[in-house]
C-alpha cells in the first residue's frame, strides 16, 4: 500500500508543523494525573516502593535497638535440654520465678489449648502478672485465646500480614474481630510498662453495632498502621537460650529493668518471616520481629507515613511543575533536568527515613518525572492516531454501507483494502477455501464459522488493462440456506410423523387381541398356581410366567402411551430389582463370547414407570452386546446412588444440584467414532445395515430418561469401549410390595356375577378363578344371551362384569340396555385397548368400574367389590 503510506507520511509532516498551544498541554496533563491516580489507587507503585523502601533500609545499615530488650529463645540448646517441641509447660512456672525482676515479659508463644503444667503456670502467672500471653486469627478468620486454664491473664495479638512479596513492612497496634478490641502484645506489654492495666481475655473491648469507622460488626478491622523501622537483620537483638535460664545461669538481677521477649528461634519448628533485611532471604524469627515492634513503640522510632490523600496531592503538584519545567526545556536539557529530579526524589526519600524515621513513597513521583519527559510525544502521537482514523474512516465509508464483503487483492494474493463487512469472517473464509476458478457465483460451506457463503470474483485491471489482482465478493447466505434445510427437515418430519400415526393405529388395532392372549395365559397360569403348593419348583416358573405377562402388557401399554403421546403414570421404585429382571433376560439371549456383569446396588430409588426404566436398562444392554458382534467382551452395569453439587458438575449435564441414582452400561467393543459421537441419540439414526435396526434405541432411552427429569451421557474411546451413564433423580425410600402381594392369595369375596366375554378361553378361567375367590359366577360368550339371563333375572345379580369388544354387541351398549333394566347395576368393562374416547363413552353408559387387560383375578375383584361398594363412579383401574 504505497500510495496509502505517503499520504499518512504528508499528514504526519503538516501535523508536526503546528504549533501546540500549553492550554492543552495543562488539559492532557490532566488526564495523565487521573490515570496515575487511578494506578496508585489499585497499587501499581507499590512493588518500585516497597523494594526502594526495602533497598533504604540496607543502604542505612543496622541501628542499636533498644538495650533493655532481652530475647529469651527457646533454640536448638533448649530443645535438645527440654524435650522436643512443644515442650511441657511446667517450665514456665520456674521461667516466670528466675525472671520476675523483669520490668515485662511479651510472649510470642500461643497456648491456645490445655495441656500438662497448665495449673502451676497459672499460679506463677497470677503470682507475676507482668506476662502478655498471645493470641492470634486463625486461618478461618477467628481469634483464639489462651486457653481459660491459664486463669485471665493480660493478652495481645501477634497477628503479622505480609506484603505481597512475602516482607513484612507493617503492623497494627489494634485488632478488631468478631465484634472485640484486642490491642498488639507490644502494645499491650507497654501499656502495662506504663502503669494502666492490659486487657485480658475476659476484658476485651466491645465496638458498637455500627464498628469502627463504619465497619460493620463481626468483619475483620485493623487500626493504628504503623511502619516496622527494623534495627537490623535477625540476630540484631540480645538473646539468652531458655534452657540457660531455667538452669539460673543467669541471676535473677540480670534481668532487672529488662524486658524479655520469648519465643522459638530454632529452626523449622515456627514461621519466620521476611523482612526488609532479607535480601538473600534469610529470614527472621517471629520473636525477634515482636521484639523490633516492641522496640519502635519504647523508642518511638516507628516509620511515619503521609496520608494517601496528602501523598497523592502532593505528586500531583510535582507532575504538574516539573511539566512546566520540562515543557520550556528540550532536548538534553530535559533529559538532565529529569535526570536531576529524579535523584533528587530519591535521596530526599532516603535522607527522610534514615534521619527523622519518615517515609514518603517515591513512585509516584518517579512517575510524575518519566510523564513529564515523554508527555509531549505521546499526546503528539495519540492525536496523530485519531486523525488517521479518521483518514481511515473516509476512505472505507463507501465499502462499509454495502451489507456484502468486499475484498480487493494485489497481484500476490495479499488484500489490499476491504470494507467492515469482510471483517465478520469473510476474511477467514476467503484465505481458508481459496480463490475460486469460475468467475461466476460459488456457494460453499465453512465448518470452522458454521455458516454458508456464496463467493464471486472479478479482475482487477490496471491502467494498461493489464492484471492488477482481484476483487471478491463475498455474501453471507446461511439465513437462507438454513431455512431451506429446515423447510427439508420439516418435510423428513412430517413423513415421519405420518408413519408413527400409522404405526399408533397398528398398534390400536392388535392391542386387544394382543391382551386377550396374555389375558388367557394369566388367567391359566393363576389356576395352575392354585393347584400347586408354593414350595414345588413349578410354582417359581409359573411366578415368572406371570412377571413376563405383567411386563408383556405393561410393553404393550407404553406402546399405546407412545402412539397416543399421553403421559404414564410414575410411582417411586427400586432401581436394582429391575436390573436384575433385564440381566435375567439378556442371560438366556446372549451369546456365549460376552460376559455379562452387573452391581444392582442397595435400596436406589426413582419416582418413574418400571417399565419405561426397563426399556432403558434392556436398550442400553442390547446396544452394547450388538455393538461388540461375535467378538468377545464383557458387559457391566453399575447402579449408585451419586450427589451433584456445583463444585462437581459435569458440563454436558443439565441436572440441578440434588441426589441421583446412576445407571452405568459399559461394554468392551470398539467405541463410538469421534465424528458420529454427536449424532447418537438422533431418531432413526444408525450405523447398522439397512434392515438391521431402526435407529430409534438410544432416542427413545433419551427421550426416556429427558421425561424423567434425568440425563444421559457417555464416554467413549476407539478400540476401547464405551460406557453410557444414566442419571435419574432419586427418590425417597419406601417400602415395597411384592407381586405376591399383588396377587393377594387366600382373598375371599361374596356376591353373584354375569361374566360376559365371547373368548371361550377368558370366559372359562374368569368363572373359575372368581369361583375360587367365593362369587357365584354365571358366564357366557354370547352378549345376547347375557342380556336375556339379565332381563329375566335383574336382581339377582351383584354385578355384571362384560368385554369392550365383543362381536355381537359391544360392553357399552350391553351396559346401556342393561341399565334399562336395572338402573343402580354395577358394571365393570374389561378392555384390551382403552383411550380417552373408551372412558368418555363408558362413563355416560353407567359403566361403575374401567380396568384393562390383562389383570390378576385378584385385581379383577377389587374392581368388583369396588363397583358394588361404590356404585356408578365411572374410575379406571
Amino acid at each position: 500500500m504505497p500510495r496509502l503510506q505517503n499520504w499518512y507520511q504528508v499528514i504526519f509532516r503538516s501535523y508536526y508543523q503546528s504549533a501546540f498551544f500549553k492550554d492543552q498541554i495543562l488539559a492532557l496533563g490532566l488526564v495523565f494525573l487521573v490515570v496515575a491516580g487511578l494506578l496508585d489507587v489499585m497499587g501499581f507503585f507499590n512493588g518500585m516502593d516497597d523494594y526502594t523502601y526495602d533497598f533504604f533500609f540496607r543502604l542505612r545499615g543496622t541501628t542499636d535497638p533498644p538495650q533493655q530488650i532481652l530475647i529469651a529463645a527457646i533454640d536448638e540448646k533448649s530443645l535438645e535440654t527440654l524435650g522436643r517441641w512443644p515442650i511441657d509447660r511446667k517450665y514456665y512456672a520456674p521461667f516466670l520465678e528466675q525472671t520476675k525482676e523483669a520490668l515485662g515479659i511479651l510472649s510470642d508463644i500461643i497456648f491456645a489449648e490445655p495441656a500438662m503444667g497448665d495449673k502451676p503456670f497459672k499460679e506463677a502467672l497470677a503470682r507475676f502478672p507482668h506476662m502478655i500471653l498471645a493470641a492470634y486469627v486463625n486461618r478461618s478468620g477467628h481469634l483464639v485465646l489462651p486457653a481459660s486454664s491459664l486463669g485471665q491473664p493480660p493478652v495481645g495479638h501477634v497477628h503479622i500480614e505480609p506484603g505481597m512479596d512475602g516482607v513484612v513492612r507493617e503492623t497494627y497496634y489494634t485488632l478488631i474481630l468478631d465484634g472485640k478490641e484486642l490491642p498488639s502484645a507490644a502494645f499491650s506489654l507497654y501499656t502495662l510498662l506504663a502503669g494502666d492495666t492490659s486487657v485480658t481475655p475476659d476484658q476485651l473491648k466491645s465496638v458498637d453495632s455500627h464498628g469502627l469507622n463504619g465497619t460493620p460488626l463481626y468483619s475483620i478491622l485493623q487500626a493504628q498502621k504503623r511502619r516496622i523501622n527494623y534495627y537490623g537483620p535477625p540476630g540484631t537483638f540480645p538473646s539468652i537460650s531458655f534452657s540457660d535460664i531455667l538452669e539460673k545461669q543467669y541471676p535473677q538481677d540480670y534481668f532487672k529493668n529488662k524486658i524479655l521477649v520469648l519465643g522459638l528461634t530454632a529452626a523449622g519448628v515456627d514461621q519466620d518471616h521476611l523482612t526488609c533485611f532479607s535480601q538473600n532471604r534469610n529470614r527472621m524469627p517471629g520473636v525477634e520481629l515482636q521484639a523490633t515492634i516492641l522496640g519502635n513503640i519504647l523508642d518511638r522510632s516507628y516509620i511515619r507515613t503521609m496520608g494517601p490523600i496528602g501523598h497523592r496531592t502532593l505528586g500531583a503538584l510535582f507532575f504538574l511543575v516539573t511539566l512546566l519545567w520540562i515543557s520550556k526545556r528540550s532536548g538534553s536539557r530535559a533529559l538532565m533536568t529529569g535526570a536531576a529530579l529524579f535523584i533528587g526524589v530519591t535521596g530526599g526519600a532516603f535522607v527522610l527515613l534514615s534521619f527523622f524515621n519518615f517515609w514518603v513513597a517515591p513512585g509516584i513521583f518517579w512517575a510524575g518525572v518519566a510523564g513529564a519527559q515523554v508527555f509531549g510525544h505521546i499526546v503528539h502521537l495519540e492525536i496523530m492516531g485519531q486523525r488517521l482514523v479518521q483518514a481511515r474512516q473516509d476512505w472505507q465509508t463507501s465499502f462499509d454501507a454495502i451489507d456484502d464483503a468486499i475484498i480487493i487483492k494485489d497481484k500476490l494474493g495479499q488484500p489490499v483494502l476491504f470494507n467492515k463487512a469482510a471483517s465478520y469472517g469473510a476474511m477467514e473464509v476467503l484465505e481458508r477455501h481459496g480463490q475460486t476458478e469460475n468467475p461466476g457465483p460459488a456457494q460453499l460451506f465453512d465448518p470452522k464459522l458454521d455458516q454458508y457463503f456464496e463467493i464471486q470474483q472479478f479482475s482487477r485491471q490496471g491502467k494498461d488493462g493489464s492484471s492488477a489482482g482481484s476483487v471478491h465478493v463475498v455474501r453471507n447466505i446461511t439465513e437462507s440456506t438454513r431455512l431451506r434445510q429446515q423447510q427439508t427437515a420439516m418435510q423428513e418430519q412430517l413423513i415421519q410423523s405420518e408413519k408413527m400415526d400409522a404405526i399408533g393405529a397398528l398398534a390400536g388395532g392388535i392391542a386387544h387381541d394382543f391382551n386377550n392372549i396374555l389375558s388367557a395365559i394369566m388367567g391359566y397360569t393363576q389356576l395352575a398356581q392354585d393347584e400347586i403348593q408354593n414350595n414345588n419348583k413349578a410354582a417359581e416358573h409359573l411366578e415368572k410366567v406371570l412377571k413376563a405377562c405383567s411386563r408383556s402388557a405393561e410393553l404393550i401399554s407404553q406402546i399405546l402411551s407412545f402412539s397416543r403421546r399421553s403421559p404414564k403414570e410414575r410411582a417411586p421404585l427400586m432401581v436394582g430389582p429391575i436390573v436384575k429382571e433385564v440381566l435375567q433376560l439378556l442371560k438366556a439371549t446372549l451369546p456365549p463370547t460376552i460376559t455379562l456383569t452387573a452391581d444392582p446396588g442397595g435400596n436406589e430409588m426413582v419416582t418413574g414407570d418400571p417399565n419405561q426404566i426397563f426399556q432403558v436398562v434392556l436398550n442400553l444392554c442390547t446396544n452394547a452386546f450388538q455393538a461388540m458382534g461375535n467378538r468377545p467382551g464383557k458387559i457391566t452395569v453399575t447402579v449408585k446412588g451419586i450427589e451433584v453439587d456445583r463444585e462437581n458438575l459435569v458440563p454436558d449435564l443439565e441436572l440441578l444440584p440434588g441426589k441421583y441414582v446412576q445407571i452405568s452400561v459399559a461394554d468392551t467393543g470398539p467405541g463410538i467414532p469421534e465424528k458420529i459421537r454427536g449424532r447418537v441419540f438422533e431418531p432413526y439414526f444408525t450405523t447398522k445395515e439397512k434392515g438391521s435396526g431402526t435407529g430409534l434405541g438410544l432416542a427413545t432411552t433419551h427421550g426416556i430418561v429427558k421425561n424423567h427429569g434425568g440425563s444421559l451421557r457417555f464416554d467413549s474411546s476407539e478400540n476401547k469401549g464405551t460406557c453410557f451413564h444414566v442419571y435419574l433423580p432419586q427418590a425417597e425410600q419406601i417400602e415395597t410390595s411384592t407381586l405376591a402381594d399383588e396377587q393377594g392369595k387366600g382373598q375371599q369375596a361374596l356376591g353373584r356375577l354375569l361374566l360376559v366375554d365371547d373368548q371361550e378361553e377368558l370366559v372359562e378361567t374368569g368363572r373359575e378363578l372368581l369361583t375360587g375367590l367365593g362369587y357365584e359366577v354365571e358366564a357366557t360368550t354370547c352378549p345376547e344371551q347375557a342380556l336375556k339371563d339379565f332381563q329375566n333375572r335383574p336382581e339377582f345379580f351383584d354385578a355384571v362384569i362384560t368385554d369392550l369388544h365383543m362381536k355381537k354387541m359391544t360392553g357399552i351398549l350391553l351396559a346401556e340396555k342393561l341399565r334399562r333394566v336395572r338402573k343402580d347395576i354395577p358394571i365393570v368393562l374389561c378392555t384390551g385397548y382403552n383411550d380417552a374416547m373408551t372412558e368418555k363413552a363408558a362413563n355416560q353408559a353407567g359403566i361403575s368400574v374401567v380396568i384393562n387387560k390383562p389383570f390378576f383375578v385378584t385385581q379383577l375383584s377389587k374392581a368388583i367389590q369396588k363397583a358394588i361398594r361404590d356404585g356408578h363412579q365411572g374410575q379406571l383401574i
